[in-house]
């Protein structure tokens, strides 16, 4: 047998194998689907409703999923040859770099490095899962992940029709813009981007994930870690009974109030439409007075201290209490009669 077969007939095995499998695999799954047709038929007509069976068929699908990745949809921007898949797994890319000898991953699983850190006795993993810790009481009963999880909380809220999952998987939403052509995904694994220059050698994440960088000095004892998950530390105030999480999320919260913005700015709107219908006919009241009465008080009240004018009565002036006559003070008063002591005149 020559080189070629011997390559060549595994193959052939390999493919003919995973032919037989895919037609097993392909015959179960219509076996199924008729039994479900079937139960669902029975169901319905059991509880005397029409049911309505679905008419989509394998090949519809297959469509679908085609025209999910056809070059101008954000799937098939991401699988396309130069996109931003094919620049992250490209040789000497980003995935190259993380998993070279001596790379971020050989560093973070290296003994003693990041992973046997945080696995260690002690550590902040093990203090953040230990009982009473603070993932204990996120997960308490009517802790922050019962509220998310209930009946209108959280996730219901954000999933419900018009919410913000809605809004930011739309057509032209923020998702589609995020994938599209020279969006935001495609600027960050550009050939100089944003990746290469995290992931290079020497960079953001070398120094982070070195010794003595910051992840170091984050997982010190006593570090910022440690003191954030000690009782009465950020997470506890974040996540413990009452924390900033729960008052957030709770009915009425800050979540609420966000998503209620767009409707306190149109009520705000139609505030500002029925102030302004308002003083428009009052503008055109004022426009519609005589001029006489409009005019300014020149004229008609002197100022103060000034003459009056010619032909102008004098303004009236207030009353007031009697008074002692007044003396000249170039001439002296004249003594009274019945004084003994008083000069001849």
């Amino acid at each position: 047998m020559d080189l070629k077969g011997i390559v060549t007939t595994p193959l052939r095995v390999v493919f003919s194998t995973a032919d037989a499998a895919m037609s097993a695999v392909e015959g179960g799954v219509a076996v199924t689907r008729f039994a479900v047709q079937n139960v669902e038929s029975e169901v319905s007509n059991a509880l005397h409703v029409d049911a309505e069976i679905s008419s989509v068929t394998p090949m519809q699908l297959l469509q679908r999923l085609a025209q999910l990745l056809e070059p101008d949809r954000p799937v098939g921007i991401i699988l396309s040859r130069g996109g931003p898949l094919d620049r992250v797994l490209k040789p000497g890319g980003v995935v190259d770099r993380l998993t070279e000898p001596g790379g971020m991953l050989e560093k973070l699983t290296a003994p003693g490095g990041l992973l046997d850190q945080a696995t260690k006795e002690d550590s902040p993993v093990t203090r953040l899962t230990t009982e009473g810790g603070p993932l204990d009481r996120l997960t308490r009963p009517g802790g922050v992940v019962d509220q998310i999880t209930e009946s209108e909380g959280v996730l219901e809220r954000l999933t419900s029709e018009g919410g913000v999952i809605d809004k930011l998987t739309a057509p032209d939403g923020v998702l589609e813009k995020l994938m599209s052509k020279d969006g935001v995904l495609d600027k960050l694994t550009e050939k100089g981007g944003v990746l290469d220059k995290l992931a290079a050698k020497d960079g953001v994440l070398d120094k982070i994930t070195g010794q003595d960088g910051l992840i170091d000095k984050l997982t010190e004892p006593n570090g910022v870690i440690d003191r954030a998950i000690a009782d009465g530390g950020i997470v506890d105030q974040l996540l413990g009974q009452e924390g900033a999480i729960e008052r957030a999320i709770a009915p009425g919260g800050t979540l609420d109030a966000v998503s209620q913005l767009p409707d306190v700015v149109a009520e705000l709107n139609e505030a500002v439409a029925l102030m302004t219908a308002a003083v428009n006919p009052m503008s055109d009241l004022v426009n519609r007075l005589p001029k006489r009465i409009l005019k300014g008080r020149e004229g008609r009240e002197p100022r103060r201290g000034a003459a009056p004018s010619d032909g102008a009565p004098p303004a009236p002036s207030a009353p007031s209490g009697p008074s002692a006559p007044s003396t000249p003070a170039s001439r002296p008063a004249a003594p009274e009669a019945d004084d003994p002591a008083a000069p001849p005149q």
